[in-house]
């Protein structure tokens, strides 16, 4: 059988495309993960002086989300549907995509505002001793870029007797983390530019940005990249990816859970309830780990 298309003139790219392989062969496999947000869900506590300048940043919903196992077989058989072309997932009943709504609902992420633009090269030492309190040794820096497992070691559980100027040193290296290791994660795994902290000196015109568009802009080009045919990992915000095909299509999401409350503030006078993604936080893992659970997912998304 021929996988077409049957006009090429708009999917010009199919022959460089990843399910190319799934049809003719070899077995392309499965997508490697790149993310690192373990380390901040499980080791940095959130501490309830930080949660205002998150949630005047805008990240507080995001947080609440919390730290969600990713499917990599579930990911893999999205990628091998997506058109890079049309930044579109192709299905059987038609055409589907992950849309600002969609960002702002699951994630918490706001989608107006601020685009975020900036300059790239900057006075890295000056930056960081402005906005953490201290430079940063050349060897903990790649570039522009800081270990993002040396942030957390860096900013440990906030100290008791912090002041408010420590309390925002520490609220930024949260949200550096939750940058680098979640919404804009890239293929190092372990790194986040420091460029990101010139939006983060006032939490309140932070959350005058358009953090949301943001995220699902760099999601689209991980997918087009992802989706070539020598394409063997992805990055950036792939929990949006998943949540995102759990809500919407209902067949491939796991059981979910006992809607325990966590051990986050959770004042509803004071900050809004927490996005859609929260639902999924305690979803029972029910895929395995070999390569039939990837044509499982092939064969369910063909019905």
């Amino acid at each position: 059988m021929d996988p077409g298309p049957i006009d090429d003139s708009v999917l010009s790219s199919q022959v460089v495309h990843r399910s190319t392989r799934v049809w003719n062969g070899p077995e392309p496999g499965i997508l490697t993960i790149r993310r690192n947000s373990a380390a901040l869900h499980r080791l940095v506590q959130l501490d309830d002086r930080i949660v205002e300048h998150l949630h005047a940043a805008c990240f507080y919903g995001t947080t609440r989300v919390g730290f969600i196992s990713i499917d990599w077989h579930l990911i893999t058989a999205l990628v091998e549907r997506w058109g890079p072309e049309t930044h579109t997932f192709h299905f059987p009943i038609g055409e589907m995509t992950i849309t600002l709504q969609d960002v702002q609902i699951i994630l918490g992420l706001p989608v107006d505002g601020l685009p975020i633009t900036g300059r790239v090269e900057q006075d890295y030492n000056a930056l960081c001793l402005i906005q953490l309190g201290f430079p940063f040794p050349e060897n903990n820096r790649t570039g522009g870029r800081i270990r993002i497992r040396q942030l957390s070691r860096w900013f440990p559980n906030l100290p008791q007797d912090a002041d408010d100027v420590e309390v925002q040193r520490y609220a930024r290296a949260y949200i550096l983390q939750l940058l680098g290791g979640t919404l804009f994660a890239d293929k190092s795994n372990n790194l986040v530019h420091i460029t990101y902290l010139q939006f983060l000196e006032d939490f309140e015109a932070a959350g005058q940005y358009s953090w949301g568009s943001a995220t699902l802009a760099h999601l689209y080009r991980q997918l087009c990249l992802a989706a070539n045919i020598d394409g063997a990992e992805i990055a950036g915000p792939i929990i949006l990816l998943q949540l995102w095909a759990w809500d919407r299509l209902h067949f491939l999401a796991p059981i979910m859970g006992n809607h325990l409350r966590d051990d986050m503030v959770d004042n509803e006078e004071l900050f809004p309830p927490p996005p859609f993604g929260h639902r999924w936080r305690h979803a029972l893992e029910t895929t395995g780990t070999s390569m039939h659970v990837l044509t499982k997912y092939r064969e369910m998304i063909d019905m």
